[in-house]
């Protein structure tokens, strides 16, 4: 087993409080919660202990310890008999091969450098973390010293457990525990945690809060916004009181959500519609996408219970969601234009699993039904662009629907399987940003459809015929003459212009010539 252990029964005495400095709070969070979650990001720990003074210290970590099934025990006198407690207790309790210590009062540390530590137990007998001195320095005999003979050591510090159990000695004067281990160790020294705060006096929380500030407030939120020109301008106009407070929440909630997803880099997708989309590196995932959505625009719930309830055969992998953020982390596909090509068979063997993969159980509450949306666009007349046309069309719409598929058990569909949300992994396509419709299989189909005609990528006979044999010609074509004309009238309030509201009035016209 892989094991941490924090070190937290100091009581501060050069901090001068009747508050272990571990248990002081910075930004809403004691000292001691940034160690713990960062540990608990690391993909490589199997346990984490907490040695403290259980009996006067369990008002703060009973919770924690509680929630997170952290073990708590009790610490010793001095830091030696602490690591010694440590020891003893995870021998007759763990079958422990490496075991890396932190301090409660260095928050700096990551999920990340947790994992290197471990990867280079594998190597070495011992791993500490090690700084260059760069002041001068000096001796008390007042003699020349160089001090590139030397280096501060510093804690996280990682053991091949048994070899530490073996030669520990807890009254050792020697408080750096890698000079206890045999002169034949193979130490590794790590240079390369340079941000390695420790609190020590009272002055240095407010450093460590700026620290923490920095670290939490290097995405401006509302800059992004600003460049997600289609979304922004969505917002402004249907949403703006939201919007401000949706970015206040994402300010405060963010940064901890990408540290618990363990992001290292990303890029934003400035095109994007209804949500920010990161394409983004993770030290836990890989490559990823996070799709942050706004609450209120009713998107969220139905997109993440799509990924959860439909086909995974044909569906991107979503690793992981943050309801509080209404986040969504998924796997990254790749961006590849999934045109119609009657030759390629990857076309129609894609939509094969979806008519055949859509057998999941849903509750109707979680997703939108489609007859509902489309037979509200009656009493949605607010415009002015066009709208006798319009309005003819959406009757007729709703007419048909209530002609051919008002007797179906519908069933819950993609329901935005145009071209640009048909990606490959590893070669299968695989379908991203799903609406979740509850509506009959041939509306999944009806969109790409659509999408082909308006791009002018094939005829709609051309493409009917091509899809014949998945479902009934009929029934496929009057749910593309209802789908487009559902998508007309979505146009007229999610788009600056008209121009593609006129595009799908030309692609109807041409359809009732069929």
């Amino acid at each position: 087993m892989n094991i941490v252990a924090i070190l937290a029964n100091g009581v501060g005495a050069r901090f001068g409080s009747n508050v272990p400095k571990q248990f002081h709070r910075v930004n809403g969070k004691m000292v001691i919660e940034y160690v713990i979650e960062s540990i608990l990001e690391s993909k490589s720990v199997d346990r984490l202990v907490i040695a403290t003074n259980v009996e006067a210290n369990s008002v703060y970590l009973a919770d924690i310890c509680s929630q997170h099934n952290i073990d708590m025990i009790e610490g010793g006198e001095t830091r030696n008999k602490t690591l010694k407690n440590v020891i003893d207790y995870v021998a007759c309790t763990y079958d422990c091969k490496k075991l890396i210590v932190c301090d409660a009062v260095r928050p700096m540390i990551t999920g990340e450098l947790i994992d290197s530590y471990f990867s280079l137990l594998d190597l070495n007998d011992a791993v500490v973390t090690a700084q260059k001195i760069t002041d001068s320095l000096g001796c008390y005999s007042f003699q020349k010293v160089n001090r590139d003979d030397y280096y501060l050591m510093q804690s996280p510090e990682g053991f091949d457990f048994r070899l530490l159990a073996e030669n520990f000695d807890e009254n050792s004067a020697l408080t750096e525990v890698t000079q206890q281990l045999p002169k034949d160790s193979r130490i590794e020294l790590y240079f390369d945690f340079n941000n390695n705060f420790k609190l020590t006096y009272p002055a240095d929380l407010k450093y460590l809060e700026a620290l923490i500030k920095d670290m939490d407030n290097d995405i401006d939120f509302s800059e992004i916004l600003q460049s997600v020109t289609r979304l922004r301008s969505y917002l402004e106009v249907n949403h703006p009181k939201e919007t401000a407070e949706w970015i206040d929440i994402l300010k405060s909630e963010a940064s901890s959500l990408l540290k618990k997803w363990q992001i290292e880099s990303y890029r934003v997708i400035k095109t994007s519609h209804f949500g920010i989309i990161f394409l983004a590196t993770s030290i836990k995932y890989g490559s990823c996408v996070i799709k942050i959505i706004p609450p209120f625009i009713g998107r969220y719930e139905g997109e993440r219970s799509c990924y959860q309830k439909i086909n995974s055969s044909y569906m991107c992998e979503m690793y992981d969601y943050d309801d509080s953020c209404s986040s969504i982390l998924l796997d990254r596909c790749d961006m590849l234009d999934f045109a119609f090509d009657r030759d390629n068979n990857a076309v129609f063997s894609f939509f094969e699993k979806v008519m055949n993969g859509q057998k999941t159980a849903y509750s109707a509450k979680d997703f939108k039904n489609y007859r509902s949306i489309l037979e509200n666009k009656l009493n949605e007349t607010d415009f002015d662009y066009k709208k006798d046309v319009i309005t003819d069309y959406v009757k007729r719409a709703v007419l048909k629907y209530r002609e051919l598929f008002s007797d179906e058990s519908p069933t819950l569909i993609h329901g935005d399987l145009h071209r640009y949300n048909i990606m490959r992994k590893n070669s299968e396509p695989i379908a991203i940003d799903p609406i979740g419709y509850i509506a009959p299989r041939e509306f999944d189909i009806a969109r790409y459809i659509g999408t082909e005609l308006t791009d002018g990528c094939a005829s709609a006979d051309e493409m009917l015929d091509y899809f014949a044999p998945l479902c009934d010609r009929r029934r496929l074509e009057s749910a593309l003459f209802i789908d487009i004309v559902f998508r007309l009238h979505n146009s007229l309030f999610e788009n600056e212009n008209y121009d593609l509201t006129d595009k799908w009035l030309e692609v109807l016209e041409k359809l009732i010539i069929l």
